[in-house]
């Protein structure tokens, strides 16, 4: 059931990413096959990447802490993140606002910051033993979510700055509480 929920949260993350194509088509006006590349490999690799590195020291993790304890461990981690990620949109979202995404660091930046979230959250899925072959899941979901964005995106008249993580903290909570119920 783990793998469900994995699922829904690479569904929910993908709203990041949809965010950030929404900002960059805004930004460029012009569409690139090029520049579509570039942002889904940059964020592709950076996200997985992450994603594949928590789920190693959640898996790590396993091999010190029985089945229940890391069950605990990873809904506590869900916990936190959501606790995080409504300081990220009370804190943090003017300041992510203010970065380009298309030039290649503001992007990588913006990257990174979807990439942490994905790192705290994977390492409660590498606890709870999901396989790594899961993460194959977010490179057709950015792609797709890239793709919508940056062809949909050039009709906009301004900006919408909309944070897209609330979705994230209602998952993040719902798998907290999913993972304390389902043990």
């Amino acid at each position: 059931m783990a793998e469900y929920l994995f699922l829904t949260f690479a569904v929910a993350s993908t709203l990041d990413i949809v965010a950030l194509g929404l900002t960059a088509s805004f930004f460029d006006k012009k569409w690139s096959l090029k520049d579509l590349l570039v942002r889904f490999l940059t964020t592709t690799l950076t996200v997985c990447l992450l994603v594949l590195g928590g789920m190693a020291l959640g898996k790590l993790g396993t091999q010190y802490v029985d089945g229940t304890l890391a069950n605990w461990f990873a809904s506590s981690l869900m916990f936190l993140l959501a606790v995080k990620m409504v300081f990220d949109g009370l804190k943090t979202a003017k300041f992510k606002r203010s970065i380009n995404p298309t030039v290649f660091s503001g992007l990588l930046a913006l990257s990174v910051f979807t990439g942490i979230n994905a790192f705290i959250y994977s390492l409660a899925f590498g606890l709870m033993n999901v396989r790594y072959s899961m993460a194959g899941w977010l490179a057709p979901l950015f792609f797709v979510a890239l793709l919508a964005t940056s062809i949909l995106g050039r009709r906009q008249q301004r900006l919408h700055h909309i944070y897209n993580g609330w979705i994230m903290v209602l998952v993040a909570l719902f798998g907290a509480i999913y993972t304390i119920v389902s043990k």
